[in-house]
């Protein structure tokens, strides 16, 4: 049977197709909001990315087991990402940051809260075994690294305020040729490690395993990695980065689904063909690199 036709699959496409609909309609509702940009990025994020990294990893070698503890558990893994999005990025950051209010101590602080709640306990508490099957040479998968790395740098000068604001920061050749390393290091623990841990090695490959589809398990993944950050939109002030003179519950989960979730696809499409955890998480990194790159220099320089 085809994975588009098992009916795990078919529902998660349904699902997911009417929660981004219903999203952009309230999004569409705000005074002057337009259909272009969410439109633009679900096209490139969540339909040509996707299709290139298939591209990439086409021909994988058949993996014929699952990477997690039996389907039974799904529902811890769920609650613990509930607890999680509205515990840590609702309301936890926004403590520790009035309790460290001064960089670089606050990033630092932020990091060690990320790495023990997205990949130290995850994996203790859902991840049997981190022995995971080989799909592709480490040839093979620098060829996919460097691919989608391009692909993602174009994407993010091009239409990114990443460049922008580093114009504007205007920093010397000498903090650049620091600061583009040290950025990249950082975004790949903070960003990379952090979330492709618990959502794509945890989260995905739960999903996956439990409904034994692999297209089932990205697209319930992708919209659950969206709505993790609804909380964290709502309760720490994201709305006015946005334009958005006040936020509410229906924006910011709208938003969530919109801008965010199909981010989610193109990795988890990476993840479910390579089962390559490094791979991922670089690309992570890599992704985050220009939008970061000012105010990681503002922080540390």
């Amino acid at each position: 049977m085809s994975p588009l036709a098992s009916r795990p699959a078919l529902l998660a496409i349904a699902v997911c197709a009417l929660a981004y609909a219903a999203s952009l309609t309230v999004l569409l509702r705000m005074p002057g909001a337009s259909a272009v940009e969410p439109l633009f990025l679900l096209g490139v994020l969540g339909i040509a990315f996707p299709a290139l990294a298939l591209l990439l990893t086409r021909r994988p070698a058949p993996v014929t087991r699952g990477l997690t503890q039996p389907p039974r558990t799904l529902w811890t893994v769920l609650l613990y990402l509930a607890v999680f999005a509205v515990l840590v990025l609702g309301w936890g950051f926004s403590a520790l940051k009035e309790a460290v209010p001064n960089a670089p101590a606050q990033s630092i602080a932020e990091l060690a809260v990320k790495l023990v709640v997205m990949v130290a306990l995850p994996l203790l508490l859902f991840v049997r075994s981190s022995r995971q099957p080989r799909r592709f040479t480490a040839t093979r998968l620098w060829w996919v690294l460097l691919a989608m790395g391009a692909a993602f740098l174009a994407f993010q000068a091009v239409f990114g305020r990443g460049l922008v604001t580093l114009r504007e920061l205007a920093p010397s050749a000498t903090t650049l040729a620091w600061a583009i390393p040290a950025c990249l290091a950082w975004q790949t623990l903070e960003a990379g490690l952090a979330e492709e841990v618990l959502f794509r090695r945890v989260l995905q490959q739960r999903l996956a395993d439990a409904l034994r589809s692999p297209l089932a398990g990205i697209l319930w993944a992708s919209l659950l990695f969206g709505l993790a950050h609804a909380p964290g939109l709502y309760l720490r002030g994201a709305h006015q980065m946005e334009g958005v003179a006040e936020a509410t519950v229906p924006w910011a989960i709208a938003y969530s689904v919109v801008m965010i979730a199909p981010a989610g696809i193109v990795f988890g499409v990476l993840w479910a063909r390579t089962r390559s955890l490094t791979l991922v998480v670089l690309l992570h990194g890599l992704v985050d690199l220009l939008p970061q790159l000012a105010p990681f220099i503002r922080t540390w320089a």
